[in-house]
């Protein structure tokens, strides 16, 4: 049976809890020319490009962090000889002005035909109001370094409860107000959506334990989504 999320009053309270714990593992640093940045215990960041030496095929490049890092093989079992792949994931969050210049950077190295973006896991220190200011930003971005690339946006799938996945955790409040914020901008501007949302929100049993990363079910599902998705974009190119 699924479980509802929690009313607003009670969701709130979760939410200034759920912050307040994990400030202990947050970082507030101050750049010159940055401003505020808030980094995680941990930050990563991963940049794979394969054939680089291949023109033939329209190169796609997923964008995510280590959720669509774990689904992006799956991608490559989809849509293998139609496309050339890479990928940039990272704990960077919207919101993060280095996220802005690790793009950049990949993007003047490897050209792309077809970006297809997720982002929403990470930055739980970040306000969802600082989250959506982000966005023209990292679109901004890909116009002025792949002007004639495609661009998909992937929803952020809900996080459940590590003992418990048939209950939501009171960040995937959090993850629903930024998929709402960043739908309102995709439609805003033409940019397709690809809804992985309910894959999560529908199918507990697609999570691994710890109900953040899929198993290989539901990696299946994510990937034939984003799959049907990018045949699409390039039909229509």
């Amino acid at each position: 049976m699924k479980k509802q999320i929690l009313p607003i009053g009670i969701t709130l309270l979760a939410m200034l809890l759920f912050q307040a714990c994990n400030t202990v593992n947050e970082k507030k640093e101050v750049s010159k020319d940055k401003g505020l940045v808030v980094l995680e215990r941990i930050e990563w960041t991963n940049m794979w490009v394969e054939d680089t030496g291949v023109d033939t095929l329209p190169r796609l490049l997923l964008i995510g962090d280590s959720h669509v890092q774990q689904y992006y093989g799956f991608v490559k079992k989809e849509l293998q000889g139609e496309v050339s792949f890479g990928r940039y994931t990272s704990s960077k969050c919207l919101g993060n002005p280095y996220l802005l210049d690790e793009i950049r950077l990949f993007l003047r190295q490897y050209p792309c035909d077809v970006i297809v973006f997720n982002n929403g896991l990470h930055g739980k220190a970040y306000p969802d109001s600082v989250y959506a200011a982000a966005l023209p930003d990292v679109f901004r971005v890909f116009r002025e370094e792949a002007p004639a690339a495609k661009v998909i946006w992937v929803n952020t799938t809900p996080v459940r409860g590590g003992t418990d996945l048939t209950e939501f955790t009171p960040f995937t409040d959090h993850v629903k107000i930024r998929n709402a914020l960043a739908a309102e901008y995709m439609k805003e501007h033409g940019i397709p959506i690809v809804d992985n949302w309910s894959v999560g929100y529908e199918h507990p049993e697609y999570y691994n334990s710890g109900g953040v990363h899929f198993n290989a079910q539901g990696k299946e599902a994510e990937a034939r989504n984003v799959a049907e998705a990018v045949r699409k974009v390039l039909k229509e190119k």
